[in-house]
């Protein structure tokens, strides 16, 4: 019997889990890791933390297990578009500079002058240009920090980072060095333009693989660092968005993936790229197939926002999400005229808002009014945003995971406004479950990450439209859509 290590690392912490083969979880460890704000719009981290936490979390879930021999591989689902120089030891010079960063604007508009217009930079790469990503801070460091610029052996993110550490190779996957901005992921090749851009050569970079691919074994250092043995095999693994859906099963062309959060992101695969519609494009973890993705910020921050400041308790605490589960199911909003649009809301096709509305309040809506609207003016822009994809959803419905799934009705709104069944993972970890896919891939123990689904399938549950409701939002999604125009010309004035 072999067994598999899927491991998520993420911006706030990592999570491990161990696999038998068969699909059966035989463990989970989770470890946190601060991140450093050292200047405002600056954002921080130490790289050697998350290696610590990978160490601690795989010890962790090995822990009174006499199987280290029979663990077959690893891979990582992992945050991309973090940036991490190295030494010729593989040891961190600075801080890592984490891609939510936004220090970058004078680099943005030097790529602007010398290399082409914004466009250019997601015709390459899948991803519109920023203020952050390696592309940008590559250059920061140059301009800022040449002394340590110098001494850089290699310019990593953290896919590359940890394989390093692990194998002694320093590799990337595609779905990953996209985000990173310094590869044109048609052509799977590093961009001469952008290279140049960023006074750097292409060996000062990592191997690029595909997801799934073996890297490599582990050293003789990490294999004792990770309780494990050099037989083990570290597989490349992919962006978080793309573990997480191979993860839900989103294999073929049509299946999306509703990932909600802080942050809500529909995640398509489709058969080809879709570079037209202007959204993220990513080679996906599945071999042959292309991700696009959409993302509303502030999804979940709208809610959380609502029930600290005013659904709040008798006591002035938050309102605790049982309790506004409950009274929102008693009350209507978009049918009694309320209607809620989010921060980073679509306000018409590639339009967005920078602020949030209630429009239509009246002086019989109480706070749980204003908290189903919230609700549905979320799901609204889901159910919107997925239009500007070229792939549409499959018969088999959307795929839902994430802090929402645990609310029946807020799921419920979704089936009833996009009249497609809700199918919603019944384990929470499915960037880790979609990890130890691509390693049983990569390692042989699977021959497809279609077996690898097939073997760790998560369970789920599936919420049907309901006819009826289906009908009373049609004509209010219209109304939302009709609004959200009228808004966005208001907010330009």
């Amino acid at each position: 019997m072999k067994y598999l290590l899927g491991i998520d690392v993420g911006t706030t912490g990592t999570k491990t889990l161990l696999f038998r083969e068969d699909g059966e979880l035989l463990g989970s460890a989770y470890r946190g890791y601060p991140l450093s704000t050292p200047q405002v719009g600056w954002s921080e981290q130490n790289a050697e933390d998350w290696w610590q936490a990978i160490i601690e979390t795989v010890r962790e879930v090995l822990s009174g297990k006499d199987i280290a021999a029979d663990v077959a591989a690893i891979s990582l689902s992992l945050q991309g578009g973090t940036f991490v120089p190295v030494d010729e030891n593989g040891d961190p010079l600075r801080p890592a500079i984490v891609w939510n960063d936004s220090r970058c604007e004078a680099e943005r508009e030097a790529y602007l002058k010398e290399v082409g217009d914004a466009d250019s930079m997601y015709q390459k790469t899948g991803w519109k240009l920023g203020k952050a990503m390696l592309a940008m801070t590559i250059r920061w460091m140059k301009d800022h920090e040449p002394e340590l610029f110098a001494k850089t052996a290699k310019f990593l993110s953290v896919p590359d980072f940890v394989s390093l550490r692990m194998t002694g190779i320093a590799a990337a996957d595609l779905s990953d060095l996209g985000n990173d901005q310094l590869c044109d992921i048609r052509r799977e090749a590093y961009d001469e333009a952008i290279l140049k851009f960023d006074g750097i050569t292409e060996d000062k970079l990592p191997k690029i693989v595909h997801s799934g691919d073996m890297i490599g074994h582990l050293t003789e250092k990490a294999a004792e660092a990770l309780g494990l043995t050099t037989n083990t095999v570290l597989v490349a693994g992919a962006h978080d968005q793309y573990a997480v859906s191979l993860g839900a099963g989103a294999l073929n062309n049509g299946d999306i993936l509703i990932g909600s959060g802080t942050c809500w992101v529909v995640t398509a695969i489709g058969d080809e790229s879709d570079f037209e519609s202007g959204l993220a494009q990513s080679v996906s973890a599945v071999p042959g197939k292309w991700g696009s993705l959409l993302s509303l910020s502030s999804g979940g921050v709208c809610l959380d926002w609502l029930r600290k400041n005013v659904a709040v308790g008798a006591d002035g605490a938050p309102m605790d999400y049982v309790s506004i589960n409950e009274e929102v199911a008693k009350r209507k909003a978009a049918e009694n005229g309320l209607f809620f649009y989010p921060f980073s809301g679509l306000s018409e096709k590639n339009k967005r808002f920078s602020k949030a509305s209630f429009v239509g309040l009246d002086l019989s809506h109480d706070r749980f009014d204003m908290a189903r609207a919230v609700m549905e003016g979320v799901a609204f822009q889901i159910v919107w945003m997925m239009e500007s994809f070229k792939a549409k959803p499959s018969k088999e419905g959307l795929k839902l995971a994430g802090g929402a799934s645990k609310s029946p009705l807020w799921c419920q709104m979704v089936a009833d406004i996009s009249g497609l069944p809700v199918r919603i993972p019944a384990v929470a970890d499915l960037a880790c479950v979609g990890a130890a896919i691509m390693a049983g891939k990569g390692s042989g123990v699977y021959s497809s990450v279609e077996e690898g689904y097939r073997r760790l399938a998560v369970a789920d549950r599936v919420l049907m439209p309901n006819a009826e409701q289906s009908a009373v939002y049609q004509p209010l999604f219209a109304q939302y859509k009709a609004r959200a125009k009228a808004l966005g010309e208001v907010y330009s004035l």
